[in-house]
C-alpha cells in the first residue's frame, strides 16, 4: 500500500535503523552455549571452505569463507551439546564487508526440521546478530549451519554462533522492538483497517503469534505472507523484499518470516500489516500497542473495525492480503 507520510517516513526510518539487515542484539544471559569455527570437535566444513584472518571483525583468531554455489548446500556446521529441549535464542557472529554475500543461508536444526534464515553479511559485522528463537532438541549434534546454496554474489562466511535458553513469548511485534517508537503503532491507515510501519528495506519481519504461513506474490501486496494464527485470524504482511520461511511452514511467535521492502503497490520501503477475522478487517493498532507495552493483546475478534483509518482520501483502495 502506498505510504502517505513522505518526509516523516524517511526521518523515522533513518532514526530507527541506520543499516538494513538483521538487527544487532544485546549480550546474552548466562545460560549460553558459544561455538567458534576453531572450537575443537564442534565445527566441520569441506575443503571448499577457506580460512582467513583478514578482517578485524572476526570473533576469534580466524573465520571461514566459501564461494556461493547454486547446486549444492555444502554447509559448514557448528555442533553443540544442549542440556534440554526447549526454546533457544539463536545468534551468529561474522565479519561484514561490502563484497560479502547479501543472502547467506543460515540453517537452524529445529525439532521439526531445518529452517533457513537469510542474512546480509555485508552489514552488522563484528557483533552478535539474532536469527530468532527456535525450538532445539537436547543432545550433542549439529545445530547451526552456513550453506553455500545462494544465488547472491560474494563470499559466505562462517565464524561463530551462540544459543541462549529462552522462554517463548506468546506474542511478538512484527518488526524489532528497537526499530520504531511506540507512536508509530498508533498511526491510522489509508481508508481501511491496517497499518503501515515505516522501516527500511531489509528489516526483519516477525510472526506476531504462532501460526501457519501462506506466501503471497502479486502486484498489490508484492512479496507477502498471510499468517493464519492459532486463533484462526489472518495476519497479513506485505511489500517484503524476501521470504525467510517456506509456504505452509508452521512458525512460532518472534520467528522471522522475511525481510521488509518495497515490492508491490508501494511508494517507499515499509511493512504493511493487517488483521482479518473471516472477511472482517480489524484495526491492528490496539493489538500492536499492547505487545509493545508488554501486555497480552486483545483477541483478534474483539479488535475494532473503525477509528484507525482515514475516510476522505478519495477512491477507496482494495485491501491487501
Amino acid at each position: 500500500m502506498p505510504r502517505t507520510k513522505g518526509l516523516r517516513l524517511a526521518v523515522v526510518a533513518v532514526a530507527a535503523l541506520a543499516a538494513t539487515g538483521l538487527m544487532p542484539v544485546q549480550p546474552a544471559s548466562a545460560a549460553t552455549v558459544t561455538v567458534d569455527n576453531a572450537t575443537a570437535g564442534q565445527f566441520t566444513a569441506s575443503a571448499n571452505w577457506g580460512t582467513s584472518t583478514w578482517s578485524s571483525q572476526r570473533f576469534g583468531a580466524d573465520y571461514r569463507f566459501a564461494t556461493p554455489n547454486t547446486t549444492t548446500s555444502d554447509a559448514a556446521w557448528f555442533r553443540m551439546n544442549l542440556p534440554a529441549t526447549g526454546a533457544y535464542l539463536v545468534e551468529v557472529w561474522y565479519p561484514a564487508n561490502a563484497g560479502y554475500n547479501s543472502a547467506t543461508p543460515y540453517l537452524v536444526a529445529t525439532t521439526t526440521g531445518n529452517q533457513t534464515v537469510a542474512v546480509d553479511q555485508r552489514i552488522n559485522g563484528g557483533r552478535w546478530v539474532s536469527l530468532g528463537t527456535f525450538t532445539l532438541a537436547a543432545g550433542d549434534r549439529n545445530v547451526i549451519g552456513v550453506s553455500r546454496w545462494t544465488n547472491a554474489a560474494g563470499y559466505v562466511i562462517a565464524d561463530a554462533v551462540r544459543v541462549t535458553s529462552a522462554s517463548t513469548p506468546a506474542f511478538s511485534l512484527p518488526v524489532p522492538y528497537s526499530a520504531l517508537p511506540r507512536s508509530e503503532y498508533d498511526d491510522p491507515h489509508h481508508d481501511y483497517p491496517a497499518i503501515d510501519l515505516p522501516v527500511p528495506t531489509g528489516t526483519p519481519a516477525y510472526a506476531v503469534r504462532a501460526g501457519t504461513v501462506v506466501r503471497i506474490n502479486d502486484t498489490s501486496c508484492g512479496l507477502g505472507i498471510n499468517l493464519t494464527g492459532t486463533d484462526n485470524a489472518v495476519y497479513t504482511y506485505c511489500h517484503l523484499s524476501a521470504w525467510s520461511v517456506a509456504h505452509g511452514a508452521a512458525v512460532g511467535p518472534g520467528q522471522q518470516l522475511g525481510l521488509t521492502g518495497n515490492t508491490g503497490n508501494s511508494t517507499g520501503p515499509h511493512l504493511h500489516f493487517g488483521i482479518r477475522t473471516g472477511t472482517t478487517r480489524r484495526c491492528p493498532q490496539p493489538f500492536l500497542l499492547a505487545i509493545y507495552d508488554g501486555l497480552t493483546p486483545p483477541a483478534a475478534t474483539s479488535l475494532p473495525t473503525t477509528g484507525c483509518f482515514y475516510t476522505t482520501l478519495g477512491t477507496p483502495e482494495t485491501p491487501l492480503g
